[in-house]
Order: structure tokens, then C-alpha cells, then sequence
């Protein structure tokens, strides 16, 4: 058990000089640099004080729970790193995709799935995992929605769509085949398609209405992040901070939320 878990464990138990030496070390710098009598000096409390909440917290010694300390400062600072490092891979992701953003683009789209009478969502893996987020969303705010995630229902199901539907399709590279299948099915049937994508030269884009470029993670240089989701989930949350500035949306949607909260 770390430290810091110690200290909550065993916080109930603590005298006051206790919770003076606990607050103390968790704010001391160098602690390795320094003796029993150092910390008892700078607390205004005794070695003996320091020994007793030593055994309290259940360590042997205090040199003991120095290092104990210390182990979990050097796990933290490590931890901070990567941390640190996942936080600013999100931060370039979202700076790209927001160059490729397009106000006007957004607003069309908007009133397309304002307008339809059905919107059917597609894509296979984590597109997929992002095509049912998106049905999610706004089948909560009263749209007839569905989002399909494999390939035969996507077939199925884009052949029965008409000029009044919207198809929207998520594909990361632009070249998953049954996606490809579906798009065709849909465009044949006349329905609008809306392409969420990382590639504008494959044969899916030439077949959209509205291609939303997003950005690719490949182009950060780390082997070990590796969320695909990331660039189309912002764009979502655009265009879903769009929708619901729609009065009637946002009324259905808290309708929606209302009975989830009575009967879910």
C-alpha cells in the first residue's frame, strides 16, 4: 500500500501531532536529506512522535516510510509524465481536426439531420463504436435514427432508405469495402451522404455530399496511443452543440433525459 492509501487508512486513528507530521511530509521537499530529528524540528513535535505515527501507518521504522514516501513521489512523477504526454497527443488531434473544420459545412449538416426523415449511421470497429455514439445523441433529441455496425444489416438497411434520409458513414481510412457497399446502396436510393473521414482520395468521398475531414492519429509519432476516436468524437461534439441550439431539440431531449430519470 502506498503512502498517501496508508494515511487515509489509518486518518481515524491520527492524534493531533499525527495530522501535523501527515501534512507536513505530504508538502516536505528532499525528505531523503533529512533525520528524524530535522522533520521533529521543523514540525515542532518529537522524534518519539514521529516514531509512534511511523508505527501507526504501519511501518517498521522511519526510514522505512522515508523511502516509502519517496517511492511513491518517483511513481507520481512518472505517472504525471504520461499523463502529461496522453494530454497534449488530445491536444494536437483536436488542433488539427479543428483546422480542418468548416463553420458553413457544419450548419448544413445540422439542417440535414434537422430535416430528415430518417438518418442511418454506419461504420464497422471503432467507427462503428463511434456511429452508435452518435445515434445516441440525437435519437434523444426526437430524430428517427439508427446506426448499423456490420455489413450485411448495413446493406440491408441502406436499401430501404429514399431521397428524404440522410446516410452518414464513418470510415477512418476511406476504404473499408462494406461501408463502400452501403454508401452505394444509399446513393442509389437517393438518400444524402455525409462522410466522416481521415482520406478525401478514396472512392467513398466521391460518392458523398459532405465530406468531414478529421485528423489522423498515425501523425502522432508514439506507437502506444493509439485512439482512432479521438478527432471524429470532437467533431460530433461540435455538431452536436450545434443541433442543440435548435429550441425544439434540446425540448425533446430533456424529455427524453426526463423519462430515462422516472423509468430507466
Amino acid at each position: 500500500m502506498d503512502f498517501e492509501n496508508r494515511l487515509q487508512k489509518h486518518s481515524a486513528e491520527f492524534t493531533e501531532n499525527d495530522r501535523k507530521i501527515a501534512e507536513h511530509l505530504l508538502n516536505v521537499k528532499n525528505i531523503e536529506q533529512k533525520s528524524i530529528t530535522d522533520l521533529a524540528d521543523e514540525i515542532d513535535v518529537s522524534p518519539s512522535s514521529i516514531t509512534r505515527f511511523c508505527k501507526k501507518i504501519q511501518f517498521a521504522t522511519f526510514q522505512q516510510m522515508k523511502y516509502a514516501l519517496l517511492a511513491t513521489r518517483t511513481e507520481k512523477r512518472s505517472n504525471d509524465e504520461e499523463v502529461e504526454r496522453v494530454a497534449n497527443f488530445y491536444h494536437s488531434i483536436i488542433a488539427s481536426t479543428q483546422q480542418f473544420m468548416d463553420t458553413e459545412q457544419t450548419e448544413r449538416i445540422a439542417n440535414d439531420l434537422i430535416s430528415a426523415k430518417r438518418v442511418l449511421f454506419c461504420g464497422i470497429g471503432n467507427s462503428g463504436l463511434i456511429a452508435k455514439e452518435f445515434n445516441s445523441r440525437i435519437e434523444r433529441m426526437g430524430i428517427d435514427s439508427a446506426a448499423v455496425t456490420d455489413a450485411h444489416s448495413m446493406v440491408m438497411k441502406s436499401a430501404l432508405l429514399h431521397e428524404e434520409d440522410v446516410f452518414m458513414c464513418f470510415s477512418y481510412t476511406g476504404k473499408t469495402q462494406s461501408v463502400l457497399d452501403a454508401t452505394r446502396q444509399a446513393k442509389d436510393c437517393g438518400a444524402r451522404i455525409i462522410v466522416i473521414t481521415t482520406n478525401d482520395s478514396e472512392a467513398l468521398t466521391e460518392l458523398a455530399d459532405e465530406v468531414v475531414l478529421v485528423s489522423n492519429h498515425v501523425f502522432v509519432d508514439d506507437e502506444k496511443f493509439i485512439n482512432t476516436q479521438i478527432s471524429s468524437l470532437f467533431y460530433l461534439d461540435v455538431l452536436t452543440y450545434r443541433l442543440l441550439e435548435d429550441a425544439k431539440l434540446m425540448e425533446q431531449r430533456n424529455k427524453t433525459l426526463n423519462a430515462l430519470r422516472r423509468f430507466g
